[in-house]
């Protein structure tokens, strides 16, 4: 059985960098594919040295979980490939 989808966010991210933007995807990637269930589905672009994160869920507490956890991920990321150079 499919869960409809009744609610959806879209965060557009600048990263600075392109190359920080491709690895920083890259890396949620995996994350993206092994969180989606039933509640919650997460995609994940790249436009230049953007992020966009495409959250789609069955209720708003599934919606605001998600996007939480993603946009920690993308700072953690950030601040490491930062400290790396």
């Amino acid at each position: 059985m499919r869960k409809k989808f009744l609610v959806d966010a879209k965060v557009s991210m600048d990263i600075g960098s392109k190359i920080k933007a491709e690895k920083i995807v890259e890396a949620l990637r995996l994350e993206a594919k092994s969180m989606s269930t039933l509640r919650f589905k997460v995609l994940l672009r790249r436009k230049g040295r953007k992020i966009l994160i495409i959250f789609k869920s069955s209720d708003l507490s599934a919606l605001r979980s998600s996007i939480n956890s993603f946009c920690r991920w993308v700072n953690m990321l950030r601040n490491v490939l930062d400290t790396l150079g």
